[in-house]
C-alpha cells in the first residue's frame, strides 16, 4: 500500500470481509486487535513464539487439533507483526474447546462468552486463508506472491517407498494379494445402478480380501475402513442419480455413527451396511441423469428448491434458455415435463418429511408451497397411491 496510511484503520475496515480475528504486534506488544476483545482471546504466548521466530514474509502454525495461527511480517512499522487466528477448516468441537480452555487459560465463568467468540470465526481452510494474507501482503507491500511459494505442491511417495517396496515383498512372499480394488469395483457398480438386491448374489472369499492397515489400533483401524467405504459409497451414489445433498447427509451421519461408537462389534455391523444403504437410496431416490450439463444444472436447481415457488420459467432462465426452448428440450432430453419434475420432487420430499419427522401435513404443504392443503393431499395420493395421513400412520 503506497501513501499514508493508518493501518489500524485499515485492518477495522477489512475485518468484515474477513472475519477472523486479527492482532497487531510491535516488539512483542498487542497495540491492536479486531474484534474488540479482552484479553482472554487473545493468542497464547506458546504460539506467539512460535509465529514471531519466522523468518518468512508469510507464515503459520498449526495448534494441537488442527487449528490454526497465520501472520504477516510488516515492513513498517520495525518490529511488527500482524496475526490472524484462531482458524479452522472445521467447527469447534467440545472436545477442542476443552484444550482450548486449557491454552488460553480460560476462567470457568469466561467459557460460555469464550466458545461464543469462536463461535463467530468463520471456517476456512489453510490454503484459503493464505490466499487472504497474500492479497493483504500486496495490499500493505506491494509484493505479488503466490500460493505455490507457501504450500508447493510436492510428492510424498519419497517418505515411504522403501516401506512400500518391501511390503509388496513380504506379501508375495506370503502369496497375499491385495484385490480390494476388484472388490470395490464390484460394490461400487451395485450403488451406481441402485441395485441392493445385488448385495444377496455377492460371494465375497473372506480368505482372500486383505483391506489395508490405517491406524495403530483395530478399533481406528475399523473406524478409518468406515471413513473410507462411506467415501466411496457417496461419490458412487452421487454418479448413480442421487442427488448430492442428500448423499452427503447420508455420509456425514454414518461417520458422525462410526466416530461415536467404541463397540466393534456395533462397528463391524455398521461397515456391513453402508454400501448397501447407499445402494437402497440411489434406487429409492435417484434422480434421472443426462450427460448434458444445461440439464443436469435445471435438474439440480429444482431439487434444491423445492421450499420454493419454482416456475417453468425460472428454471428456463437460470440454465440461460428461454421458456419455450428449454420446455421442449427438457421433454424430448427426460421423457417428462419441467412442471412434472417439479412436483415429482416435492411430493419426493414431503414423502420424507412424513416419514422421518413429526410436522404437520398443513406445515409440510405450506413448506413446500403448494396452493392449498387439499391439493398437496390430492397430488400426493396420485403420486404414491396412498394419502399424507397413510404414510403418517
Amino acid at each position: 500500500m503506497t501513501g499514508n496510511y493508518n493501518l489500524p484503520d485499515f485492518l477495522e475496515m477489512h475485518y468484515p470481509d474477513f472475519n477472523v480475528p486479527v492482532y497487531l504486534y510491535e516488539e512483542g506488544r498487542l497495540v491492536f486487535c479486531m474484534p474488540k476483545q479482552t484479553s482472554v482471546t487473545s493468542p497464547p504466548k506458546k504460539y506467539l513464539d512460535i509465529l514471531f521466530s519466522s523468518k518468512e514474509r508469510i507464515f503459520h502454525c498449526a495448534m494441537e487439533y488442527g487449528t490454526y495461527y497465520g501472520g504477516l511480517r510488516l515492513e513498517r512499522p520495525a518490529a511488527a507483526f500482524l496475526i490472524w487466528g484462531p482458524f479452522s477448516n472445521f467447527p469447534f468441537l467440545e472436545t477442542e474447546l476443552r484444550q482450548l480452555y486449557k491454552d488460553y487459560l480460560v476462567p470457568r465463568e469466561e467459557r460460555e462468552s469464550f466458545r461464543n467468540f469462536l463461535w463467530k470465526i468463520p471456517q476456512i481452510s489453510l490454503g484459503a486463508f493464505i490466499s487472504k494474507l497474500l492479497f493483504l501482503n500486496y495490499c500493505l507491500h506491494g509484493e505479488k506472491l503466490s500460493v505455490q511459494d507457501f504450500l508447493p505442491y510436492e510428492s510424498l511417495e519419497p517418505l515411504f517407498s522403501t516401506h512400500i517396496s518391501e511390503d509388496i515383498y513380504q506379501k508375495k512372499e506370503k502369496h497375499l494379494y491385495n484385490n480390494s480394488y476388484e472388490i470395490e469395483s464390484v460394490v461400487m457398480n451395485l450403488i451406481r445402478n441402485g441395485n441392493p438386491d445385488g448385495f444377496n448374489e455377492l460371494k465375497l472369499n473372506d480368505s482372500h480380501y486383505h483391506p489395508g492397515t490405517f491406524a495403530p489400533t483395530a478399533l481406528r483401524n475399523l473406524k478409518n475402513n468406515i471413513i473410507i467405504t462411506t467415501t466411496l459409497s457417496t461419490r458412487a451414489a452421487i454418479d448413480g442419480g442421487l442427488d448430492h445433498d442428500t448423499a452427503y447427509q447420508l455420509s456425514d451421519r454414518l461417520i458422525q455413527m462410526a466416530e461415536q461408537m467404541q463397540n466393534i462389534d456395533s462397528l463391524y455391523e455398521l461397515l456391513s451396511k453402508i454400501s448397501y444403504t447407499f445402494a437402497q437410496k440411489v434406487y429409492e431416490e435417484k434422480l434421472p441423469t443426462s450427460s448434458d450439463d444445461r440439464m443436469q444444472k435445471a435438474i439440480r436447481f429444482i431439487q434444491q428448491n423445492t421450499n420454493q415457488h419454482v416456475t417453468v420459467d425460472d428454471v428456463a432462465d437460470y440454465v440461460g434458455f428461454s421458456r419455450s426452448y428449454f420446455s421442449t428440450y427438457f421433454k424430448r432430453e427426460m421423457g417428462f415435463s419441467i412442471g412434472e419434475f417439479i412436483l415429482r420432487c416435492k411430493l419426493e420430499e414431503a414423502r420424507k418429511l412424513l416419514q422421518y419427522t413429526d410436522k404437520p401435513i398443513s406445515v409440510i404443504s405450506n413448506y413446500l408451497c403448494f396452493c392449498s392443503q387439499s391439493h398437496f393431499q390430492t397430488a400426493f395420493k396420485k403420486q404414491f397411491g396412498i394419502s399424507p395421513r397413510e404414510v403418517v400412520k
